[in-house]
């Protein structure tokens, strides 16, 4: 028997950090997925085998569903599958794991797309359809999102999961309706292009997080009226996202970028590195929307346009500055 899932990964548009606080955020399911293949080998044990890394890790696993690594401990990477298989109450025998997240690297670096959601979503539907669990799809995305948590030291909303498992181009979803599993699906107009400009730096997005709460405590005031201020951008984007209105997209992003720029000089995030200033006055002088992706502080940024000639002069200049861009969608 052999089962084969993936999951996509994903990109904040917006609502990113403000979503803790009952914000709507949209996001982007991207074109890279991780891919996860479970089959039965020809033992003695079971097997973790990585891809892009190209390892195979060994090991057995106890009456208290707990893994014994027979050699090398395989890590972070370990630690899904560990937890995977606790919260799936599972004890394979002679099961070989693939984790495919080849897509989610360029140049053997993370491109910050969100590969450890779309991990754990895959990796709960593929053990639940491997070994006959046969979960309704809500508790599937409880499992998931338990598991992403317990990863993320019990940080972040759970809208990284809900859009792994919905699976569809462009959601819209605040953290009642990840408790409630609901959220509101958007079709992405045809004349609004995007593109992924990576950067340098890596982030953490458990660090970043941390940050924005620590803000809290010393700037309850600041962030009461900032919310507020946020929250009607935020309500005039969905209102243009359900119209496919392009031109009114791209100016609440504007007025949601400026939003974010007052969090981070306010909390000192650092969601706005020297490599995403250079990026954002790049922009400014072709006037296309620029932002750091999610959490920011590196990884990933985005090009938002419905100007296809300047989207075009852009990325040439971006290539020409030495800045790699992706393809998103």
């Amino acid at each position: 028997m052999k089962i084969e899932v993936s999951a996509p990964g994903k990109v904040f548009l917006s609502g990113e950090y403000l979503v803790l606080d009952g914000s709507l955020a949209t996001i982007l399911s991207t074109k890279q997925r991780a891919k996860i293949t479970i089959e039965e080998n020809s033992g003695p044990k079971n097997i973790l085998y990585s891809l892009p890394l190209n390892e195979s890790f060994a090991f057995d696993v106890n009456d208290n569903f707990e893994i014994q690594w027979d050699n090398k401990d395989p890590k972070e990477l370990g630690l899904v599958i560990e937890l995977a298989i606790l919260e799936m109450k599972i004890r394979p025998n002679n099961t070989t794991f693939t984790i495919d997240t080849a897509e989610f690297y360029f140049k053997n670096k993370k491109i910050g797309i969100g590969s450890s959601a779309a991990i754990s979503s895959a990796l709960i539907y593929a053990i639940d359809s491997y070994f006959l669990i046969k979960s309704k799809t809500s508790l599937i995305v409880d499992k998931a999102i338990r598991l992403h948590k317990k990863k993320q030291n019990n940080l972040g909303s759970g809208l990284d999961i809900i859009t792994s498992i919905a699976d569809s181009r462009l959601i819209e979803c605040n953290i009642n309706g990840a408790t409630n599993r609901t959220w509101k699906k958007h079709q992405w107009p045809s004349n609004l292009l995007i593109k992924g400009v990576l950067t340098n730096r890596e982030s953490l997005t458990t660090k970043m997080i941390e940050k924005y709460n620590q803000g809290h405590l010393l700037n309850k005031e600041f962030f009461e009226t900032l919310k507020f201020d946020a929250d009607k951008v935020l309500e005039d984007l969905s209102m243009s996202w359900a119209e496919k209105n392009t031109e009114s997209i791209l100016r609440c992003m504007e007025d949601y970028n400026i939003i974010m720029r007052r969090l981070n000089e306010r909390y000192s995030l650092g969601i706005y590195t020297d490599e995403h200033q250079i990026l954002l006055d790049l922009a400014n002088k072709f006037e296309i929307f620029y932002k750091p992706s999610g959490a920011g502080g590196g990884d990933l940024g985005f090009i938002l346009t419905d100007n296809q000639s300047k989207f075009k002069k852009f990325n040439n200049l971006l290539i020409e500055n030495n800045f790699q861009t992706i393809d998103l969608i």
